[in-house]
C-alpha cells in the first residue's frame, strides 16, 4: 500500500469513526489525531499504564496515529511494561506499525539489557543514560532504536531502577534529532512517573533537547583530537609507544556503561577501556570475578580491574581494561604493564567523578558494602 493510500484513508476515520468513538475508547482506543472527540481521547492517553504513561511524549513522538496502549507486569513487582501500539486496519504490513515498549524494572532485575550501552550517545542533562541508533547500519530500519536509563531514589543505596525504551517502525526515522528527542522524553518521562508511583524519590533531569547516535569501530577518530570518554588516559608520548593513532569514544556523559577504545593507524582495536555501573555490571560480573582475586603483579592478558562504590542504586562499579586475545590468552601486544594500570585508572577517576562513586582501587566491592 502507498504512503499517499494508507494517507487518504486516513483521512476518512474521522467521519467512520464517530459511532464507536465511546466504545474505542472504553477499549483503550486512542486517536490523537484531532476531531471532536480529541479531549476524552487525550484523557484516556492521558491515564494509560497506569497514568504513568509520559502522554505528551507519545503524542509528539507518533504524531497523528492511531494507537493502544497495555501493561505487562511479574507478580512479584520486579518489572513493569507499557507498551503502545499501532492501530491501522488497513495496513497490512504489521511489521511496520509503531511498536513502542518502555520497560522499568528493578536494578536487581535482568529484564532491562544495558549492557550494550557502551557505545550509545549520552543523555547528559542531569540523567544516567544514553541512546542507541546507529546510522551507519540502519539499512532501511531508521525506526529501529532502543534508550536506555537509570534512576536512583533519593540516593538511597541499592534503591532504584533501570529502564528502556524500545522502537520498532517504519514510520519514524530516528535519523532525525528530533526523533530521537522525542523517544528519549518518552523513556524519561514514563520511567520517573512509575519509579514515584512505586514510592521512589527521584531526583529527575532536566529535558533533552539534542541527542547523538552511536559510535561504531568505523567512527575511529585521531587520537589526537578525543575530548570525550577517552580524554585523559594516555599522554602523547605513551600513546606513540603504544602504537596507538586512533580512539573510539561517545561524548562525556555518565550511562550505565561507558567505554573508550584505543586503536592501531586504521582503527583496529589493541585496548578497550569499560565501566559498568549498578544494573550495567550484572551482565559481565560472571566474567569479572574470574580476575577479583588477581590484585597484585603482571596480568598476561592486560586484563585489569578496579573497583569503586556508588550512591544511591548503583552501588558499586567495575572498570576494566582488556586487550585483543583477552581474557582466552596472553595478549600478543608487548605490554607495558605499570602505564596501561595507570591508564586505567586515569579512566577509572574521571568515569567515577561524574557518578559521584568513591575512588576506584583494586579491592573488590560487594553488593552488600
Amino acid at each position: 500500500m502507498s504512503t499517499e493510500t494508507r494517507r487518504r484513508r486516513r483521512s476518512l476515520k474521522p467521519v467512520a469513526g464517530l459511532a464507536a468513538g465511546a466504545v474505542l475508547v472504553t477499549g483503550g482506543l486512542f486517536w490523537l489525531s484531532g476531531g471532536w472527540d480529541t479531549w476524552r481521547h487525550d484523557r484516556a492517553l492521558d491515564s494509560a499504564c497506569d497514568g504513568t504513561l509520559a502522554a505528551g511524549a507519545v503524542r509528539e513522538l507518533v504524531g497523528g496515529a492511531e494507537v493502544t496502549a497495555g501493561i505487562r507486569r511479574d507478580r512479584a513487582g520486579s518489572w513493569w511494561q507499557c507498551r503502545v501500539t499501532e492501530v491501522d486496519e488497513d495496513d497490512e504490513d504489521d511489521d511496520g506499525r509503531i511498536d513502542l515498549r518502555v520497560t522499568v524494572s528493578d536494578t536487581r532485575n535482568r529484564r532491562v539489557d544495558i549492557d550494550a550501552s557502551r557505545t550509545d550517545a549520552p543523555f547528559g542533562n542531569g540523567w544516567t543514560g544514553g541512546f542507541a541508533y546507529d546510522p551507519d547500519r540502519a539499512n532501511g530500519d531508521e525506526g529501529d532504536a532502543t534508550a536506555t536509563l537509570l534512576l536512583d531514589c533519593g540516593g538511597k543505596r541499592g534503591a532504584g531502577f533501570a529502564a528502556e525504551a524500545r522502537a520498532r517502525t517504519d514510520r519514524l526515522d530516528f535519523g532525525r534529532p528530533e526523533t530521537r528527542a522525542r523517544l528519549t522524553a518518552v523513556l524519561t518521562g514514563t520511567a520517573t512517573a512509575y519509579a514515584r508511583s512505586t514510592g521512589c524519590e527521584v531526583t529527575a533531569g532536566t529535558p533533552v533537547p539534542d541527542v547523538g547516535v552511536s559510535t561504531t569501530p568505523l567512527d575511529h577518530e585521531p587520537f589526537a583530537t578525543v575530548s570525550g570518554s577517552c580524554a585523559g588516559i594516555l599522554d602523547a608520548p605513551t600513546a606513540a609507544r603504544w602504537g596507538v593513532r586512533t580512539a573510539v569514544e561517545t561524548a562525556p556523559g555518565p550511562k550505565p556503561v561507558e567505554g573508550c577504545v584505543l586503536g592501531g593507524l586504521r582503527g583496529a582495536p589493541l585496548y578497550t577501556f569499560t565501566a559498568s555501573y549498578g544494573a550495567g555490571l550484572t551482565w559481565e560480573k560472571k566474567e569479572d570475578l574470574e580476575y577479583l582475586d588477581r590484585t597484585k603483579g603482571d596480568a598476561p592478558d592486560g586484563r585489569y580491574v578496579l573497583w569503586a562504590a556508588c550512591p544511591g542504586s548503583t552501588k558499586r562499579a567495575a572498570y576494566t581494561v582488556t586487550t585483543p586475545t583477552s581474557p582466552r590468552g596472553p595478549s600478543e601486544l608487548t605490554l607495558d604493564h605499570p602505564a596501561l594500570r595507570t591508564a586505567l585508572q586515569a579512566f577509572a577517576d574521571r568515569s567515577a567523578k561524574t557518578h559521584g562513586c568513591g575512588a576506584p582501587g583494586t579491592e573488590r566491592v560487594h553488593d552488600g558494602d
